[in-house]
C-alpha cells in the first residue's frame, strides 16, 4: 500500500487553470500561458480572465467556478491584492496552488498582513500553496511548464528544487546547453507554505526521479529539511549547491552558518558542490556513470598538459591516482609507440590514432587497481574528436567501471558529445571539471557505504542522573547566572558519566590544603570567575599551596568575599602517554547544537563538526576530521566521551554552550581537564519532542520492561547497532512467518533492507523491539514499527513476532505501545496491509479496533485502519 503523494496534483496535474492568463505582451499571465501552450500540456488547460472571452485564441473563463469541475493545479498570475480572495474562493475548486505573483510592494507591516491573509485563505480553502513569488513548476513527461522562464526543461530523470527563480532559470539554461534533462523542476519562492522538506518527500517517492539537485539559500525548518534529505539520500543521489557561504556566526567563536550547514549535510549522505559548473558536473556524472568501487582514477590523454592539470586537480580533491599493475604496464607497451613509457597519467601522445587511444583506455580499465578512467582528448590531425569519441564509447559500452571524458575544444561539436553519450560517457570539456565530477561520484559512493555499514553491537551507556542535572540548573538560575560554576560543572558532567578533573571550592588556606589532600597533589589554585587572573599551577605540597593562597588574597583582596571570586582547588591530571584535544558544543540558530572536536591548539573555526546525536561511527568520523583517514585504534575512551557529550546535548535543551578546552586521553581513559558550561533558563527543562535538535535522537524514554508469562522482556527502540540481532531475528523466522511479514519469499535481509530497518529516523518512524536474554546473549523476539506516510497524517505499521512467542500476547503488547506512541506523535490514522490468509494478524488487528477492507488493487490483501484521532 503506497498512498498517492498529496503533492501529486502540483507536480503531475491532470488539469491546470492559469488564473490571470493574459494576451498583454510582457505580462506574467501571458508568459506562463504561452509556456503551457508551447509545451502542449497533456491535460485539461483553462485560462481564467474575467475581462476577456478568449486569451491567445483559446476560450477564457470568468472564474474557477465557471469551469464546472475542480482542477488539480491553479497557477495564479493575478495582481497580489487579489490573491487571498482568489484562493479563498477556490475552496473545492482547486487542489493545489502555484503562486507566481509576488507580494505587494509595500511596507513591512503590510507585507506581513498580506502573508497572514494568504495563509488564512489557504487554510479555509484547504489547499497547499507553492510560493508566493515562485518561479513555478515543470513536469517534462506531461508537457507541464507552469513557469515564467524563457525555456522549458529537457526530459530527464533528475528533479531540480531551487529556492530562487532566477537561479532556477539560469540552471535550466546551463543544463540545456550540456544536454541535462529533468523529470521535475520547482522553485519555492518566498515559501509561505510548501517548503524544502515536502518537495524532497515528493522527489523521494517519485518513480520518474533518479537523482535530486538542490539550490539552497536559507533553511526555515531544519528538522523537516534534514529528515526528508536523509530519507531521500538513502535511495537517490542528492546534490546540494548553497549560496551565502561567508555569513558570519551569530555568536563569537561559534561555527559559521556555512560550517553548520556542512555539518548537517554530513549527516544526510549528500554531495555538496560550490558552483554552477560543479553542480552540473555532479549531476551529469550521477546520471551517466555507475558507482566506482573506490576513488582510484587513471588518466589517459593525448596531451601532456591536460593530463598534468587533471592530476593536480585530483590531488586537490582527494582523488587517488591509481598505481597501474605490472601486467597493465606491459600490455600498454604492446599497443603504444616505443617512445611512450606508460604511467598515470598515461600520455599516448598526439600521434595516437583513435583506435590506439581506445586500446589504451581498454587496457587501463582492465587493471584491478583502477576504479575509473578519465579520457582527455585534444583534437589533432591524427585523432579527430568525433572518431576518437566513437572508439572510446565502444570500449566504455562494455565496461563495468565508470569512464569520464573531457574533449577539449569540442564545446561547439555536438557530434563528439553525442558519440560519447552513446557509450554512456559524460563529456566535461575541461580536465578540472571531469576530476571534480569523479570526486563527487566517489563521495556519493562513500556516503552510501556508510549508510549500509553494519555497526557492531555496543555496550550501552549507563542512564544519566537527570535529577542531579536538574538540581544544577536550579542552583545556577537561582543565583541569576547563565555561566555554570566549576563545582556545578563537575556535578553536571558527572551526572552523565563524564570524567572531569576533581575540583573543590574553598574559602581559606586551611580548606585549600585539606582539599588538596583529598584530591591528591599536584593541584592548581585559582578563581572560578572566567575573568580572574591565571591560576597558580603545579602546586605539589601544603607550603606551596599556602603561599599561592596568600598571593591570590593579596592580589584581589575583597574580591574573595564575592560569589564570582570563589577559590577553586583543581587536581592536575597527567595521564600516561596522553594526547590532548578540545571538545565543544555550540548553538546554531538553524540546526541547533553542534559538537566540535580538534587539537589542543585548534581555533574554533578549524574544529571538526558533527550534528548530534552521535553514534560510534560518527564519533570516529568527527575525530578523524571528516576525512577518510583512519584514526588511531586506541581512541575508545575518547569515542565514549564524545558519546556522553552527545547524550548530554540530547537530554538537556537548556545547556546551550559547552567548552572542554583541555581533554586528556590515552588508550584506557579520557578526562576533561578544563570545562566551561553556559545555560539558558528560558529553554525547556526536558526535551519535549527533542525540538531543540535538527535530528531526533534515540528516544531513551521509551525503554521499558514487559513481563509475559513470568518472563521479563526488554522493550526499546531499535538502534543501528542492533543490525546483527535484526538479521538473526528475520533469519530465524519460519518461511511462513517471513512470507506473511514481507509478502514475498525471502530467506534473509539484503544489506539495503537491514540498513533501512535499523537506521531509523525517529522523527518519521519508530521500531520497538522486544529482547530476551542477558547482555552478550540477547536476541530480538518481536518487532513493531510504523513509518510515516507522505501526508505526515498517517503511518503504516507492521508487527512480527518470533515463532516461539506466537500466542503469548507479545504482538498485542507491542502494538498497544506502538499505538500509544503514534497518538503522541500526532498521527490521525495507523494503517497496514495484511495478507488475506493471515488470520492471526487479522484477529489481532480486529481486537485492537482496526477496521478491515479488501485492497481494491490486490484482492489477496486486506487494508486495516485504526483512527487515532479526528482531524481538526
Amino acid at each position: 500500500m503506497t498512498p498517492t503523494h498529496y503533492l501529486r496534483p502540483l507536480f503531475a496535474p491532470e488539469s491546470v487553470a492559469v488564473i490571470g492568463a493574459s494576451a498583454r505582451l510582457g505580462s506574467l499571465g501571458r508568459i506562463v500561458y504561452e509556456n503551457m501552450l508551447a509545451t502542449q500540456f497533456r491535460g485539461e488547460l483553462y485560462a481564467i480572465n474575467p475581462n476577456h472571452a478568449t486569451v491567445l485564441g483559446e476560450r477564457s473563463y470568468a472564474a474557477l467556478a465557471a469551469i464546472g469541475r475542480p482542477v488539480d493545479l491553479a497557477v495564479i498570475c493575478a495582481p497580489p491584492a487579489t490573491v487571498p480572495s482568489i484562493i479563498a474562493e477556490g475552496r473545492g475548486r482547486m487542489r493545489t496552488v502555484a503562486l507566481l505573483s509576488g507580494a505587494p510592494t509595500a511596507k513591512a507591516a503590510e507585507y506581513r498582513r498580506w502573508r497572514q491573509e494568504l495563509a488564512a485563505s489557504a487554510k479555509v480553502a484547504g489547499v497547499r500553496v507553492l510560493g508566493p513569488a515562485s518561479f513555478g513548476v515543470i513536469r517534462s513527461s506531461i508537457g507541464l511548464n507552469a513557469t515564467f522562464g524563457t525555456m522549458s526543461a529537457l526530459p530527464g530523470r533528475l528533479t531540480l528544487i531551487s529556492q530562487s527563480g532566477a537561479v532556477c532559470s539560469a540552471l535550466l539554461d546551463f543544463a540545456r546547453t550540456t544536454g541535462i534533462g529533468f523529470a521535475s523542476v520547482v522553485a519555492l519562492g518566498a515559501a509561505s507554505d510548501i517548503d524544502f522538506g515536502e518537495l524532497l518527500e515528493f522527489a523521494l517517492a517519485d518513480p520518474d526521479t533518479d537523482g535530486i539537485v538542490l539550490y539552497v539559500e536559507t533553511i526555515r525548518v531544519a528538522r523537516a529539511f534534514l529528515s526528508a534529505l536523509r530519507a531521500a539520500a538513502r535511495v537517490k543521489p542528492v546534490i546540494v549547491l548553497k549560496a551565502g557561504r561567508h555569513a558570519e556566526p551569530v555568536t563569537h567563536g561559534a561555527p559559521t552558518p556555512d560550517q553548520a550547514f556542512d555539518a548537517a549535510l554530513k549527516r544526510a549522505g549528500t554531495v555538496r558542490v560550490r558552483s554552477y559548473t560543479q553542480l552540473f558536473a555532479a549531476a551529469r556524472i550521477l546520471a551517466y556513470a555507475e558507482l566506482p568501487r573506490s576513488n582510484r582514477l587513471a588518466i589517459v590523454t593525448n596531451g601532456r598538459g591536460p593530463g598534468l592539470l587533471a592530476a593536480d586537480r585530483a590531488m586537490d580533491t582527494g582523488v587517488t591516482l591509481a598505481t597501474l599493475s605490472v601486467e597493465t604496464l606491459a600490455a600498454l607497451r604492446n599497443v603504444l609507440p616505443p617512445a611512450v613509457e606508460p604511467a598515470n597519467p598515461l600520455d599516448v601522445q598526439g600521434e595516437a590514432s583513435p583506435q590506439m587511444f581506445a586500446d589504451a583506455v581498454r587496457r587501463t580499465l582492465a587493471d584491478a587497481n583502477v576504479d575509473a578512467v578519465l579520457a582527455l582528448h585534444v583534437a589533432v590531425p591524427a585523432a579527430a574528436a568525433t572518431d576518437t569519441a566513437r572508439a572510446v564509447a565502444t570500449v566504455a559500452r562494455d565496461a563495468d567501471k565508470p569512464v569520464l571524458a573531457a574533449w577539449l575544444g569540442a564545446v561547439d561539436r555536438p557530434e563528439a558529445r553525442k558519440a560519447l553519450e552513446a557509450g554512456g560517457i559524460a563529456n566535461f570539456y575541461t580536465p578540472e571539471n571531469a576530476v571534480e565530477a569523479f570526486s563527487f561520484l566517489a563521495a556519493y559512493r562513500r556516503n552510501q557505504e556508510w549508510l549500509l555499514e553494519v555497526p557492531p553491537p555496543q555496550a550501552e551507556l549507563a542512564m544519566p542522573d537527570l535529577a542531579a542535572a536538574a538540581a544544577v540548573r536550579e542552583q545556577v538560575l537561582a543565583a541569576g547566572r547563565s555561566t555554570v560554576a566549576a563545582t556545578e560543572t563537575q556535578a553536571l558532567l558527572s551526572a552523565f558519566g563524564i570524567k572531569i578533573a576533581p575540583v573543590i571550592a574553598v574559602s581559606t588556606a586551611e580548606e585549600a590544603i585539606a582539599a588538596a589532600r583529598r584530591v591528591g597533589y599536584p593541584v592548581t589554585l585559582g578563581f572560578d570567575a572566567q575573568d580572574a587572573s591565571a591560576p597558580q599551577a603545579n602546586l605539589r605540597n601544603g607550603s606551596m599551596l599556602s603561599r599561592a593562597f596568600a598571593s591570590l588574597r593579596d592580589e584581589l583582596g575583597k574580591r574573595l568575599t564575592t560569589a564570582s571570586s570563589t577559590v577553586i582547588v583543581r587536581k592536575v591530571i597527567k595521564l600516561r602517554e596522553a594526547r590532548e584535544g578540545k571538545i565543544g558544543v555550540y548553538p546554531d540558530p538553524t540546526f541547533g547544537p553542534i559538537v566540535a572536536f580538534g587539537g589542543p591548539a585548534a581555533r574554533e573555526r578549524d574544529l571538526s563538526l558533527m550534528l548530534p546525536p552521535l553514534n560510534r561511527r560518527l564519533a570516529i568520523d568527527l575525530i578523524a576530521g571528516g576525512h577518510d583517514a583512519t584514526p588511531p585504534l586506541d581512541i575508545d575512551p575518547l569515542v565514549e566521551l564524545l558519546l556522553r557529550v552527545s547524550s548530554l546535548v540530547c537530554a538537556l535543551p537548556w545547556v546551550v554552550e559547552l567548552a572542554f578546552d583541555r581533554v586528556q586521553f590515552n588508550a584506557t581513559n579520557a578526562i576533561v581537564v578544563m570545562a566551561r558550561v553556559t545555560v539558558d533558563g528560558k529553554r525547556p527543562m526536558t526535551p519535549d519532542g527533542y525540538r531543540h535538535m535538527a535530528i531526533h535522537p534515540y528516544p531513551v524514554e521509551l525503554e521499558t520492561t514487559l513481563t509475559l508469562n513470568g518472563l521479563n522482556l526488554r522493550i526499546r527502540p531499535i538502534r543501528p547497532e542492533d543490525a546483527a540481532m535484526e538479521r538473526a531475528f528475520v533469519a530465524a523466522l519460519s518461511d511462513e512467518s517471513r512470507y506473511r511479514r514481507f509478502m514475498q519469499h525471502l530467506s534473509a535481509l539484503t544489506p539495503q533492507m537491514l540498513a533501512r530497518f535499523t537506521q531509523v529516523d525517529y522523527d518519521r518512524e519508530l521500531a520497538l523491539i522486544a529482547i530476551e536474554g542477558t547482555p552478550g546473549r540477547e536476541a530480538i523476539v518481536g518487532v513493531a514499527r510504523y513509518v510515516a506516510n507522505p501526508d505526515q497524517e498517517s503511518a503504516e505499521f507492521a508487527v512480527t513476532v518470533a515463532d516461539a512467542w506466537h500466542g503469548r500476547g507479545l504482538g498485542s503488547a507491542l502494538m498497544h505501545m506502538l499505538i500509544a506512541r503514534a497518538k503522541k506523535r500526532g498521527f490521525l490514522r495507523l494503517m497496514g496491509v495484511v495478507l488475506a490468509v493471515n488470520a492471526p494478524m487479522l484477529r489481532l488487528a480486529s481486537s485492537l479496533g482496526f477496521h478491515a477492507k479488501r485492497d481494491p488493487d490486490d484482492l489477496e490483501q486486506v487494508i486495516v485502519t485504526l483512527q487515532l484521532r479526528e482531524p481538526k
